[in-house]
């Protein structure tokens, strides 16, 4: 793939991952506060409307974009053949890519979760004489955004890093086009005789 082309793809991948990220603190601003739950006349709990439940889903939307496009363009990382001296780029990109599969995981588990409980109406748990309804914890929604930004991250890492290593593959000259080049040099080099006769010789016959 050309530079341009792998270039391109990453700052998708950066934004897609930041939109994630954004929308992630967003709905950890606007999610549903304990001091915002009422308790109606059938004794269920009534949540307000909040958009923490669309960001979540901007969020989770976006961090799959990314991890799609990323693996769409760097193919099937266990498929590819190892060059034995490129083992330190090949080991950086397994690293970025497992981490980055876990980071994916993690922050989809919190954002889909949250999403489920989110603005759901359940009946009141009495405890001590007292009414509880259950809300989003403090920082959930944040944690999985932290962790949409990680998984962005590490997989244009792992992309960047597999894709250097391929061009510097592309790019490495011959090895024995470079021996035959060299052996010529030293050939002419020792026999000046034999070449300047054999250039006699073809401007003769022409």
């Amino acid at each position: 793939m050309e530079k341009k082309g792998i270039i391109l793809c990453s700052v998708v991948v950066l934004i897609l991952g930041i939109i994630s990220t954004g929308a992630g603190f967003a709905a950890e601003v606007t999610r549903v506060k304990a001091s915002q739950v009422k308790v109606d006349v059938l004794g269920e709990c009534s949540y307000p409307k909040s958009p923490a439940l669309g960001l979540s889903l901007i969020s989770a939307g976006t961090l799959l974009i990314g991890k799609i496009i990323i693996n769409t363009a760097a193919g099937c990382f266990c498929c590819r053949r190892t060059d034995p001296s490129h083992s330190s780029n090949h080991t950086k990109a397994l690293t970025f890519y497992i981490i980055s599969w876990i980071t994916f995981i993690i922050a989809i588990g919190l954002l889909l979760k949250d999403i489920a409980l989110n603005n759901q109406d359940e009946e009141v748990t009495t405890s001590d004489g007292r009414y509880y309804c259950y809300v989003i914890k403090p920082g959930v929604f944040a944690a999985g955004a932290v962790y949409a930004a990680l998984s962005s991250s590490f997989g244009v890492l792992y992309y960047l890093t597999l894709n250097s290593k391929q061009d510097d593959a592309s790019n490495a000259p011959n090895l024995n086009q470079v021996c035959i080049v060299m052996a010529q040099s030293q050939f002419a080099f020792e026999n000046p005789s034999f070449v300047h006769g054999y250039a006699n010789n073809q401007q003769q016959f022409s």
